[in-house]
């Protein structure tokens, strides 16, 4: 029984422990949030970022479903315009809803950065999208009512759009991101698509962020992160690929270049 007590005694102190950590570390990034937050602006902007890779991910599961349709046109069957419907409809809902654009909205103050991002989706076109999920959902409702539950093996697939799309609206994300002035810190840049990265050393999440922004402000705010992160050089890179490739927790990695070098 002791060995029980002191089991359970022992399991208590590690939840209680664990639970204390975890209030510690929400209380720590709420005070680097104000911390963030109330410090003074230094730059501000708003940008629109085009998703990479959208055209393959949309052409290739459409294009099969066009193909499909074409072939079966050929074939004397009306039938196959359904599979170009359908393919057209994918395409459209995949670029404009599942692959939207990012309305992206920077603020950089003397102590962190605020990015706050949403998909570049008209209001519109969430309306359109509440209103068919409700429309499937009452012909759900409808089929169900006259021909009884063999109906929803039919409309199984309008009853599924109906309930993930009922509730269907825009979503906004905010992420501050606090400077680490004291460790280590490397930045990286990818000058065609005005692109910066800059992230602690060894890598952590804390001290992590990506910066979108305009090409005529792209030196000046390498002018003023370097040696607010106490950096005299940051590191190039001709792709935003190579950059991913590039392995976290090593400084030699991309071009170096020198911060006077820069020019605003």
């Amino acid at each position: 029984m002791n060995n029980a007590n002191k089991k359970n005694d022992m399991s208590e102190q590690g939840e209680s422990h664990c639970k204390t950590s975890h209030e510690e570390q929400q209380k720590i990034v709420e005070v680097n949030k104000n911390k963030i937050k109330h410090a003074p602006t230094v730059y501000e902007w708003d940008i629109k970022v085009k998703t990479v890779g959208v055209l393959f991910a949309i052409l290739f599961p459409t294009g099969i479903l066009f193909l499909v349709g074409t072939f079966v046109l050929y074939g004397g069957s009306n039938s196959g315009w359904g599979f170009i419907i359908v393919s057209i409809l994918v395409a459209l809902f995949s670029r404009y809803l599942w692959l939207a654009d990012k309305n992206y909205h920077y603020r950089m103050t003397t102590e962190g950065l605020i990015t706050t991002y949403q998909d570049a989706i008209p209001e519109m076109a969430y309306d359109i999208v509440r209103v068919l999920a409700w429309l499937g959902g009452g012909v759900c409702v409808i089929a169900v009512t006259i021909l009884g539950p063999i109906a929803l093996v039919g409309a199984g697939g309008m009853a599924l759009f109906a309930f993930f799309f009922t509730n269907f609206k825009k979503e906004v994300t905010t992420d501050y991101t606090l400077f680490n002035k004291d460790k280590v810190n490397l930045v990286k840049v990818v000058r065609d698509i005005s692109y910066i990265r800059f992230e602690t050393v060894p890598f952590g999440y804390s001290g992590f962020a990506n910066i979108y922004c305009h090409e005529s402000d792209l030196n000046r705010i390498l002018l003023f992160l370097l040696p607010t992160l106490s950096c005299d050089e940051y590191r190039e890179f001709k792709s935003l690929s190579s950059l991913i490739k590039a392995p976290h927790n090593k400084i030699d990695v991309g071009t170096p270049r020198k911060m006077d070098e820069l020019q605003e």
